[in-house]
């Protein structure tokens, strides 16, 4: 714990790098294969991140709770029966798919009968290789991970990067994802000979029926969750051609890095909170996740003040003006992704409140889906992204009364709402005045895409210095650090 600091630091860098590259891939994609391929592109990641996100249930992220209190054969038997867990899903998810071809939209038609086979390997390959994202975690190998992030993320751009550019064929980029996947997936094989281990037969009933009784709940939870994020992507996909979905799904991309940012502190915390919910000290694990978060919103807020206001630019500047309508979705999205920005999924983690998250998530999805329904009607494609936003509101809402509850504390005191206010109003103040002064200088879109998110950001720092606030933060990480388990 006492390098919880650096830790932090080296695996954010590692996925803001990882981002970046996701980023600049559909960059480079929307200037080498068209729009049409590049939608269909799209489209075939909207499959891919549909089963990745409905059908692992929860049960690789439970390693992070479970590894702690197990000893080396309990991890082999863990590691082993999620990896089987995710093989028995993934095939049911592929069989769906192409059972369900007909009922699909029209461009994943035509992508399933040209590309069936590349989509089915591809599924396996990358769904297995979600373990890579939290075993080395669990196991506490840190750098390990950050280290494997960046090879794999930087592999996986040059492959499908020189795909795209020396040939311009969509099957030839797919090709190159998943020789990216399978080379992941290696990674993965190598972590577990050397650091954890694996037993997959015979398979351990009582030990399968804990970890699936622990992450069922939130795997439900998790699986209405994105639901409803994906419902309006698939609401679109269906109601529109693929260029226009490729346009709104460039919104999803920009918000990813802070939501990555966010999810990788928090699955980082969590096996330490978990050990401090073990020893009873839950006055530490609600410090440690309140202070967390503080310090992720000096760096998550003026980010989303500064995306907001140059959105416009941002989205010209790296995606070409044939795609700037999806500046008013970003902006929309980027309120759902400011509520999330404060970290409370790893509470319901620790205090075990998988039904309770179930419940909620089920309550606000179907307002999720009539909302983005009215709101595509009524306003188009920015009306598509309504639903998620206010379903999101709620059942942050929700959580939240829960969370008081379970732990007997107020609302007003489960995080540090009050430097948190002064965060969101310093970065608010910032972007107004990078805006007002973009508009009167009026600079060409490029120089505007950058020197404005840059000026927040400065603005921002010159605010913290200026008012004396950073001996502030500089205190809350040195507590924040200092958290030790007994």
């Amino acid at each position: 714990m006492a390098s919880i600091i650096r830790q932090g630091i080296a695996l954010s860098a590692a996925r803001y790098l990882e981002q970046a590259i996701t980023i600049l891939t559909p960059v480079v994609l929307v200037r080498t294969i068209g729009p049409t391929e590049f939608g269909e592109y799209r489209l075939f990641w909207l499959l891919v991140t549909t089963v990745t996100l409905l059908f692992p249930f929860d049960v690789p992220r439970s390693l992070l709770f479970f590894f702690v209190r197990l000893d080396s054969e309990g991890r082999r038997i863990y590691v082993g029966q999620t990896m089987l867990f995710l093989l028995a899903t993934t095939t049911i998810a592929a069989l769906l798919i192409f059972a369900s071809g007909n009922v699909l939209p029209s461009g994943m038609k035509n992508l399933l009968h040209n590309h069936g086979f590349l989509l089915a390997a591809f599924l396996f390959a990358w769904n297995v290789g979600l373990m890579l994202d939290v075993l080395p975690n669990a196991a506490g190998q840190i750098r390990w991970q950050a280290q494997a992030i960046v090879a794999t993320s930087v592999l996986r751009a040059a492959l499908i990067l020189s795909a795209a550019a020396f040939f311009r064929e969509l099957e030839l980029v797919l090709v190159a994802t998943l020789i990216a996947a399978c080379v992941r997936l290696g990674f993965l094989a190598y972590f577990i000979a050397r650091y954890s281990g694996i037993r997959l037969f015979p398979l351990d009933k009582p030990k399968f029926s804990e970890q699936l009784r622990y992450a069922a709940p939130f795997g439900a939870a998790t699986l209405l969750f994105h639901m409803r994020k994906q419902t309006e992507q698939w609401i679109v996909a269906t109601v529109f051609s693929p260029t226009v979905f490729g346009v709104f799904s460039i919104a999803t991309t920009l918000t990813m890095p802070t939501e990555v940012l966010r999810f990788g502190v928090a699955n980082l915390l969590l096996p330490t909170m978990s050990q401090l919910h073990a020893l009873g000290d839950q006055e530490k694990l609600l410090r440690l996740n309140s202070q967390g978060n503080v310090i992720l919103s000096a760096i998550i807020f003026p980010t989303i003040a500064a995306l907001f206001a140059f959105s416009h630019e941002i989205i010209q500047f790296l995606f070409t003006k044939e795609y700037v309508s999806g500046s008013p979705v970003l902006r929309i999205y980027l309120v759902q992704t400011l509520v999330y920005s404060i970290e409370i999924s790893t509470l319901l983690n620790v205090f075990q409140q998988g039904l309770s998250s179930m419940r909620y998530e089920a309550l606000c999805f179907p307002v999720a889906v009539v909302s983005s329904l009215i709101g595509i009607w009524y306003y188009g494609l920015p009306g598509a992204a309504v639903g998620s936003v206010l379903a999101s509101l709620m059942v942050y809402a929700l959580v939240l009364k829960r969370l008081s509850d379970v732990t007997s504390v107020p609302v007003g005191k489960l995080q540090d709402w009050k430097n948190l206010g002064k965060l969101w109003s310093a970065s608010v103040v910032c972007a107004l005045v990078a805006r007002f002064a973009a508009d009167l200088l009026t600079p060409p879109a490029p120089i505007a895409a950058i020197g404005g998110p840059a000026a927040v950001l400065v603005l921002f720092v010159i605010i913290l210095f200026a008012t004396g606030y950073y001996r502030t933060l500089a205190e809350i990480r040195r507590q924040w650090g200092s958290i030790r388990v007994a």
